[in-house]
């Protein structure tokens, strides 16, 4: 049987895993934004997996992969890298990236977020989410339209939509949990 715990970037993040998966421990790194190294976000996840003491599997870690210049699974395998140089080498982690924010996953439903199909990015993942839904829906806060809008969301449509989300989720796929039982 699973026990799952989180260990996210932001409180976005956060607030989005509280209402999909409550009473599991949420650890945030407040590691995010485009100038932070893997290697420092390593060293943060690192010790949250320390802390968690071997009570928890898996061990689901989702972070942004902001402006940086890879791919998410390339950005996915330096963090598992950097991992095992922290000694992290016997946790089952699932390893989740938002290419590039945790908006983007949101763009990947566009007709619950925009009411329709007209105006919709030819691609979810590496553009800047916030700016497009900042667009859409004229005002946004992230900590509280984020959640609603992503809680909101069709699963099966990110899924299409979003490479990144795909790739996250497809990693999940033996935890029991409403969240992840769509048609995919």
């Amino acid at each position: 049987m699973n026990n799952p715990a989180f260990i996210v970037d932001g409180y976005t993040e956060l607030k989005i895993v509280q209402q999909l998966c409550p009473g599991r421990p949420i650890k945030r790194t407040d590691c995010n934004g485009k100038d932070v190294s893997i290697s420092v976000m390593a060293k943060k996840i690192a010790s949250h997996i320390r802390l968690l003491n071997n009570r928890y599997y898996p061990i689901i870690i989702l972070v942004d992969k902001e402006n940086r210049n890879i791919e998410h699974e390339e950005m996915v395998e330096q963090i598992r890298e950097e991992l095992v140089r922290e000694g992290v080498t016997t946790q089952d982690l699932r390893i989740g990236v938002a290419d590039r924010m945790i908006e983007n996953w949101i763009l990947g439903d566009w007709e619950v977020l925009n009411g329709g199909n007209s105006d919709r990015p030819t691609k979810t993942d590496g553009c800047n989410g916030t700016s497009i839904i900042k667009k859409v829906k004229k005002s946004y806060d992230k900590t509280t339209d984020g959640v609603d809008y992503f809680i909101a969301a069709k699963q099966s449509s990110i899924y299409v939509n979003s490479p990144s989300y795909k790739h996250f989720i497809d990693q999940l796929s033996d935890i029991a949990c409403q969240y992840l039982e769509f048609d995919k």
